[in-house]
């Protein structure tokens, strides 16, 4: 078995596959095509509200498992907050600040020169 390099962020952890055995033998972007969701902040929902979808009965174990209608997680976006709306609610201080130590340390080890 080969080995494959993957490039993380350091925000969230995301990450991705740049060199792996038999990649160029795929229909994949090459290194230097690989890019980051840009994500607008205005609207996208930084605290996620989300509701359990449950399964249908019997369906484990068969084929297409964990793919039942109505499965997962889904976004409640009625009670999910953008970015904007997180900095207003004091409730979520802590967490802002954490959000903005490691900013904060991602800018400062990029900016060096």
């Amino acid at each position: 078995m080969g080995k494959t390099e993957y490039f993380a962020c350091p925000l969230c952890g995301m990450n991705k596959a740049i060199r792996a055995p038999n990649r160029e033998k795929k229909d994949r972007p090459r290194p230097e095509e690989l890019q980051w969701p840009v994500i607008d902040l205005s609207t996208y929902p930084v605290l996620q509200v989300r509701e359990g979808g449950g399964k249908k009965a019997g369906t484990y174990g068969k084929v297409g498992h964990g793919k039942a209608p109505g499965s997962g997680f889904h976004l409640v976006p009625s009670e999910s907050l953008t970015i904007a709306e997180v900095l207003k609610n004091p409730e979520y201080a802590d967490i802002v600040e954490g959000m903005k130590k490691q900013l904060t340390q991602v800018i400062k080890s990029v900016m060096v020169t």
